[in-house]
């Protein structure tokens, strides 16, 4: 990530970015993993890849096929309703059940 400004920008379309690319590979069959610990080891990433000093690491992924028989593949999260993490201004009913 090149230093510009205080970064939030930067790293708000980063990580737009990179939901975009995890979502393509799993229309294409395949498992992503977002990594954000890779910051605190961001001088010996740097170092191995080549990746000049002037740039941030904000995160790595990692991707492939997912071990489909792993049990961490089968779990899966439940969700809030929507009422209750979004805030909608001046649209009465967009969230009403359809």
């Amino acid at each position: 990530m090149p230093v510009f400004g205080d970064g939030v920008r930067g790293a708000g379309d980063i990580g737009m970015y990179a939901q975009n690319f995890l979502l393509s590979l799993t229309a294409r069959g395949l498992g992503g993993l977002p990594m954000t610990m890779l910051g605190f080891y961001a001088d010996t990433v740097r170092e191995f890849l080549g990746v000049p000093e002037d740039l941030k690491l904000l995160f790595g992924i990692s991707f492939g096929t997912a071990d489909q028989t792993a049990p961490a593949n089968s779990f899966r999260m439940g969700r809030i309703p929507l009422q209750q993490s979004v805030v909608v201004h001046d649209t009465p009913g967009i969230l009403d059940a359809r």
